[in-house]
């Protein structure tokens, strides 16, 4: 939620009198107004993220460069060769109010992380990166046909691949879900009860992804999340459940509303077809492997990437006592946030073991503190929505892989020896 523009309140307090004499309340004091507010509010160009649009103009490059050799001849395509790219920075820079080229910088680093786009040319100054010429990967022209993140559009596309498509749309669902569907003592109305807590834990534990699961045993939050919406799917969403394991029914139902409008886009972007039977929403093609929980945190990896942390266990003798996560960025050793249920995992883990890692959602950089006692507490990082997922599911959707020796190396840092056989 942002604060609106003084032209913006000028322009709704209209409606107050369209048809007859009406009153314009407002929600601040008229000196905040004039010395606060914005005269106008910003292009949606400048204050939005940028992926899509960016999608959407190397989509017509692609429409324009097939339009123009469909209708040359052999000898017209050698003399009038079409660009071998697109220039969506400096295209963008030329609008009447252009974003920031470090916006639009940053959008096309996440798409080359997502492996939406190529680049084919990078200009006469390869520092430069206005001059650079992009194309769509078949990923990214799928991805153009999807108005979402393009994260999210590439977690239901790999979830579609692979035959779990239903849990797929459950995640993208809990990504973009206002809050988490998780109750805390804290955020509990009425009467709390530890019991609650307990029963949701026996819920995740012995659900899907959990201890006995037959689609095997994966650790993360967002698995946790399916386990949770499932339990509450057998219950007819029931709010009377939701009560009874610490959980919110109004985040399930915005969830569950998201879920089918994510499936109504992959539809219409022909990804998917309607089920013949009206007892399940999705084709049973996109969903043979949807009890496989393994075969789901991979669709985590693909979606998640780059975001990408390693477990560091506790020395003996020096160091903290307990277990840290660390990523490829240089911020230090971080933590899963308070809420997640894998942070007495991490706490707890022993000084030997094999090696773990995991894909979060964000991280989170909290400010120092001081003790009651009044020591000062340096500011930590805290990863949100942390997932352990096998080192064979980020060598398969981590990233780019190169052989070292005898190793290989995953986006450059993560390093996984191989036999010399």
């Amino acid at each position: 939620t942002v604060w609106t523009s003084l032209a913006s309140m000028k322009q709704r307090a209209g409606r107050a009198g369209r048809t007859s004499r009406g009153t314009c309340w407002r929600l601040c004091s008229e000196e905040f107004a004039n010395e606060t507010l914005l005269p106008q509010t910003a292009p949606e160009m400048v204050r939005t993220p940028l992926d899509e649009l960016i999608l959407q103009i190397l989509l017509l490059y692609e429409q324009r460069r097939d339009e123009h050799n469909n209708n040359l001849t052999n000898d017209d395509k050698v003399r009038l060769a079409f660009a071998p790219g697109a220039k969506p920075i400096k295209f963008l820079s030329m609008t009447p109010t252009p974003p920031s080229e470090h916006a639009l910088s940053q959008a096309c680093k996440h798409l080359l992380e997502v492996e939406a786009l190529n680049v084919v040319d990078y200009g006469d100054s390869p520092s430069d990166e206005i001059g650079w010429m992009y194309r769509l990967t078949p990923l990214g022209y799928h991805l153009s046909r999807l108005p979402m993140d393009a994260k999210v559009g590439k977690m239901l596309i790999i979830g579609c691949i692979l035959g779990c498509l239903d849990n797929a749309l459950i995640i993208a669902a809990a990504l973009s879900c206002t809050k988490s569907c998780f109750l805390s003592a804290f955020g509990f109305r009425g009467k709390f009860d530890p019991t609650f807590i307990e029963a949701r834990d026996s819920l995740i534990e012995n659900g899907f992804g959990g201890r006995d699961w037959p689609g095997g045993t994966v650790k993360g939050d967002l698995i946790a999340v399916i386990a949770a919406y499932r339990g509450w799917e057998r219950e007819n969403k029931s709010h009377k459940f939701c009560r009874a394991h610490a959980l919110d029914n109004a985040s399930f139902r915005e969830m569950d509303t998201l879920r089918r409008q994510y499936l109504d886009l992959m539809v219409d972007a022909g990804l998917v077809s309607r089920p013949d039977h009206k007892n399940s929403l999705i084709s049973d093609d996109c969903n043979i492997a949807n009890e496989d929980a393994l075969l789901t945190s991979c669709c985590l990896v693909a979606g998640l990437h780059p975001n990408i942390a390693t477990l560091i266990r506790p020395q003996k003798g020096r160091g903290p006592k307990c277990g840290r996560l660390l990523t490829n960025e240089s911020d230090g050793a971080c933590r899963p946030s308070s809420n997640s249920f894998q942070k007495q995992r991490v706490q707890q883990a022993s000084e030997s073991g094999r090696d773990a890692y995991a894909v979060y959602h964000s991280k989170n950089r909290s400010i120092g503190t001081v003790s009651s006692a009044g020591q000062k507490r340096p500011p930590e990082t805290f990863l949100s929505e942390v997932n352990f997922v096998s080192k064979f599911a980020l060598l398969l959707f981590g990233g780019r892989t190169q052989l070292v020796k005898n190793a290989i190396v995953v986006d450059n840092w993560l390093k996984f020896k191989v036999s010399s056989d």
